[in-house]
């Protein structure tokens, strides 16, 4: 596979270059998603993984599925940024403000049933989350979303369904924060445009950055309900550069690179 010109590669972990979903992988997928991984770091182009999970959560999905470890790491839904050795953005985080107040949060969900914090590990600083038993309706969305902004005036409710369990996972950050404005932060500080920039996903909380001008691709193994939307998104939102891939997993991914002309055959 030939690299044109240094990019910004940036992939979501769990279910997109983790084949770790319902849907199996095709044969040979993980290897190939590692020769990639390896011809990007051999062509000098910064790898990002930007995921949900914790920093040591993270490294542990890394470490298991044997990947290169990357130039930086977006953690808990775009709310922490570190580089390859896992040190703090001293930029990003002064940036954030000062830290959520957890239990004035805890205390106004009280009042709506079923909704229960995540475990405490699965919490930071800057995002307060909840699990819901099923998908959450627009009723329940814009509820969640104003009681929790009589506590912290700029936050934003990013949600998503969990495809083994069919809970919500539901997600408190700063509307400064989350996977996209990590990606535009980074790209801005490694002097790369939007253009140069590509970020793969495979679910709703990978939406804001899939749909933010960069090169975003939805890999083939997302859920059907997940695709329409992301179609519709691609659509509707300005400027925005969604291609919607057949192929599962890392084949999703390489498939996104080649649409956007960013490596080749």
């Amino acid at each position: 596979m030939r690299i044109f010109d240094t990019f910004l590669f940036a992939s979501d972990m769990d279910g997109t270059l983790l084949p770790n979903s319902t849907r199996g992988a095709a044969a040979g997928c993980l290897e190939r998603t590692h020769r990639l991984l390896q011809q990007l770091k051999e062509a000098a182009c910064p790898i990002v993984y930007i995921t949900g999970r914790y920093l040591s959560l993270a490294r542990e999905g890394q470490q298991t599925f044997k990947l290169p470890k990357p130039d930086y790491w977006v953690c808990n839904v775009g709310t922490e940024i570190y580089d390859s050795e896992g040190r703090p953005d001293a930029g990003w985080e002064k940036m954030l403000g000062p830290a959520f107040d957890r239990q004035k949060l805890l205390n106004t969900f009280k009042t709506i049933p079923s909704l229960v914090p995540q475990e405490d590990e699965k919490q930071g600083p800057h995002k307060f989350s909840l699990y819901y038993p099923k998908p959450v309706d627009h009723t329940l969305y814009t509820r969640i979303s104003t009681q929790a902004k009589e506590i912290v005036d700029n936050i934003h409710l990013v949600s998503s369904v969990e495809e083994l369990s069919g809970q919500s996972l539901l997600d408190l950050i700063p509307t400064t924060t989350g996977k996209a404005a990590a990606l535009h932060y980074l790209s801005t500080k490694l002097g790369l445009p939007e253009d140069r920039v590509f970020f793969s996903g495979d679910s709703g909380n990978d939406f804001d950055a899939l749909t933010s001008g960069v090169c975003g691709t939805l890999v083939g193994n997302a859920p059907e309900p997940v695709r329409e939307q992301a179609r519709s998104l691609g659509q509707n939102t300005v400027n925005s550069r969604l291609f919607v891939s057949r192929g599962y997993y890392g084949d999703g991914i390489i498939e996104g690179l080649l649409v956007y002309g960013l490596v080749g055959q």
